[in-house]
């Protein structure tokens, strides 16, 4: 009992104690202004044996659609006998339908689309040199399927980071015990974002490249292991040793979960609360010593999920009620063990209202958004949310209220705090 009504105590003095001005906001904490919303694309795999793709299609920001076009082309990377064609379109919004005629899209209708929400399934067929359905594909063969234009009504849809993906055909059957791994991260900068890639199993060779969704750049990979080579664009890695003195033959070399490389992601400045970024691998081509490919029984792609630091009701600025929100979290896991935020988040239409959060919980689920928040309101490094947490945010508005100029950020002002 004595805990519970420390800490309910000491919610109300902090509370009670500190009498805090509403602040404004200045301009740096305000979310930017939203862009046009551009087309989205997703780089797809299909086992061997299989002919078609379907690629879904979703939009980068939350917008109302009437009309909208997207031209998209095809071609096989690295030659072959094979192409790509783009051989129909299905709509998945009520109030819009979709139709496909030379390898262009076009939707008519009306409908609110929310970003991130897929809009349509365009499928892709694989056909040979005849024309005819592909039966044969080789494995680790791969299409760029390429957005050339594609306008909303009459702006312009494109987007340069979404303009091309992906199509690879892997192996037929999986390797359970190979697996490659990026690492997810919960972040309270929006540079210098650290992503380990993590592999498992015996290879002969691996070759991979990584994309940043949603404004995300890589700028930079780190090789951890001196075997692997950066690809010549710097967006990916390869392993492929020789054979060894006296060897005739390459063979397979084991990795234990090993960190094979270290990717910098530098996130857009516009980033919000709430709003997520994934890595992934556009393609993983791996063989073994008998020429053999891979397929990785596990994939995982990295959730980067940025948070202001103590931004806890997730409205992209430091507030009052940041600390109102700290004190109930802190009081119902000390009393009943749980968390209270997610409610705290549908009384407040957080989970509705806020695209960007809307989004991330669509994409990763509302325990890794929690998992994120839970983190970024950790001002005291203690690793828990506690009303000393609330404190920090309450002195940073009253030292702010008096002499914005001196304070600065919030970031800034909890690690001159940590120093002391």
């Amino acid at each position: 009992m004595k805990k519970v009504i420390s800490v309910a105590t000491t919610a109300a003095m902090t509370l009670s104690m500190l009498s805090v001005p509403a602040m404004i906001c200045s301009a740096a904490e305000d979310a930017a202004s939203a862009s046009a919303a551009s087309f989205v694309l997703k780089d797809q795999l299909i086992a061997k044996g299989l002919d078609t793709f379907t690629v879904p299609v979703s939009l980068s920001k939350s917008t109302t659609i009437t009309s909208a076009e997207l031209k998209l082309s095809t071609k096989i990377q690295f030659g072959g006998s094979f192409k790509a064609v783009v051989s129909g379109v299905e709509s998945k919004v009520e109030g819009l339908t979709a139709t496909s005629k030379d390898n262009t899209v076009t939707f008519a209708g009306s409908a609110d689309v929310k970003k991130g929400q897929t809009i349509a399934n365009v499928i892709v067929k694989i056909i040979d040199k005849n024309g005819n359905a592909a039966s044969a594909i080789p494995e680790n063969t791969s299409f760029v399927l390429s957005m050339d234009s594609a306008k909303i009504g009459e702006t312009a849809a494109t987007s340069a980071d979404n303009a091309s993906v992906v199509l690879f055909v892997g192996a037929a059957n999986k390797t359970d015990s190979a697996s490659f791994t990026l690492a997810s991260v919960n972040t309270t900068s929006k540079t210098d974002v650290k992503v380990p890639v993590t592999l498992n199993g015996s290879f002969a060779s691996v070759n991979t490249r990584f994309r940043a969704t949603n404004g995300a750049k890589i700028k930079s990979i780190e090789l951890k292991n001196k075997n692997f080579e950066l690809t010549e664009d710097a967006q990916g890695c390869i392993f492929a040793p020789l054979p060894k003195a006296g060897d005739t033959d390459v063979v397979d070399t084991k990795f234990d979960n090993e960190v094979i490389a270290e990717l910098t992601v530098e996130l857009p400045e516009d980033a919000v609360s709430g709003q997520s970024f994934q890595i992934v691998p556009k393609f993983i081509d791996a063989a073994n010593a008998k020429q053999e490919s891979i397929n990785l029984g596990k994939v995982e792609v990295s959730d980067i999920i940025y948070v202001m630091k103590g931004d806890t009701n997730l409205s992209n600025k430091i507030e009052q009620v940041d600390a109102t929100y700290i004190l109930r979290e802190a009081l119902e896991l000390d009393v009943n063990k749980k968390t209270l935020l997610p409610s705290l988040w549908e009384q407040d239409k957080v989970l509705t209202n806020n695209d960007e959060v809307a989004a991330t919980v669509d994409s990763v689920g509302i325990e890794k958004l929690l998992a994120a928040v839970q983190y970024a309101v950790d001002s005291n490094a203690d690793e828990k949310v506690n009303p000393a947490d609330a404190t920090y945010i309450l002195r940073y508005l009253l030292d702010k209220g008096v002499d914005a100029a001196s304070v600065g950020s919030f970031d800034s002002y909890v690690e001159t705090l940590n120093k002391k």
